[in-house]
């Protein structure tokens, strides 16, 4: 009877970033800044803020390989993962789908 837009079910943003990803920012700006900053030395502490928060701004952005996912959750997928676990990579997947897929689209 009615249609439901899409925007609905967009997820709130702030300045840009939902708001899951603005707080795991704001915590660890926190952290790196309060905490940690009597690690640095005095001399290199205007680096530590340019490196420190260009890394975190770099963790809340989309990953380059899976969009779905965060920088960060991509971190922490890469060091959960099963080291031991072998996993076959199928390097001809459009020809062996064309050869051996299903559907109409041979010959």
């Amino acid at each position: 009877m009615y249609d439901i837009p899409k925007e609905i079910k967009a997820k709130p943003k702030i300045v840009g970033l939902e708001v899951k990803e603005l707080i795991i920012l704001l915590v660890s700006f926190f952290l790196f800044f309060t905490v940690l900053k009597d690690l640095v030395h005095g001399i290199l502490f205007i680096p530590y803020i340019l490196i420190a928060g260009g890394t975190l701004f770099w963790m809340v952005l989309p990953s380059r390989n899976n969009p779905r996912l965060k920088n960060y959750m991509s971190l922490y997928l890469y060091f959960k993962r099963n080291k031991y676990t072998y996993h076959a990579v199928d390097v001809k997947k459009i020809m062996n789908d064309y050869l051996y897929g299903e559907g109409d689209h041979r010959e």
